[in-house]
């Protein structure tokens, strides 16, 4: 019998094994084993390994993306809803390590696969970027921002933050890391009192 208790328990050791090996070092024995079930229960749950793969990326993205569409709901101040969206990444992430590391190699599968799993990746990921671009859009309406290619700019703040998790913490916060993010991405790192 099927139990979503079962189901999310595979879930959590096949996220540890995918986040410690490549996919294809991962055996649906080696899942069945770290769950503590039977081979034939992660079957009963899970057609072949890319399904349980894809479900474990999936499950992190959309939750991911359902609490950025709820921090741009909260705040009505778009520089707030930006810093509450990457608040909201920054701290995800840090707080579920194997999600950035799957979600990172996702990131760079996603431009050659073919298969349904990477069209729906992409466009989770789209969805993603189009959230913090309404956002970045609103500001520039409001006068908040200077924006002039919100997906593009989008695309480049995610860049970022990705690049910010995949540095060394030195013992910073997620509030510091967020703080950096956004004064880099809003100010630049340019002195104008250096200018001409």
């Amino acid at each position: 019998m099927k139990s979503p208790d079962r189901r999310a328990q595979i879930l959590a050791a096949a996220a540890r094994l995918f986040e410690q090996r490549r996919f294809d070092e991962v055996l649906m024995e080696d899942i069945a084993k770290a769950a503590r079930v039977a081979k034939g229960t992660l079957y009963s749950h899970f057609s072949d390994k890319e399904e349980l793969y894809f479900d474990v990326v999936f499950g992190a993205i959309c939750r991911l993306n359902a609490q950025l569409v709820q921090e741009a709901a909260e705040a009505t101040d778009p520089a707030d809803q930006l810093r509450g969206m990457i608040h909201a990444i920054v701290a995800f992430f840090a707080d579920n390590r194997v999600f950035f590391r799957l979600m990172a190699a996702e990131d760079a599968r996603s431009a050659t696969g073919r298969s349904d799993h990477r069209r729906r990746w992409t466009r989770q990921r789209h969805e993603q970027t189009h959230a913090i671009a309404e956002v970045l859009e609103a500001g520039a309406e409001a006068g908040v921002f200077r924006i002039r290619h919100a997906n593009m700019q989008a695309e480049i703040l995610r860049g970022m933050v990705r690049s910010v998790l995949m540095s060394p913490a030195e013992g910073l916060g997620v509030d510091e890391r967020v703080d950096i993010i956004l004064k880099s991405f809003l100010e630049g790192v340019h002195n104008p009192s250096t200018s001409p």
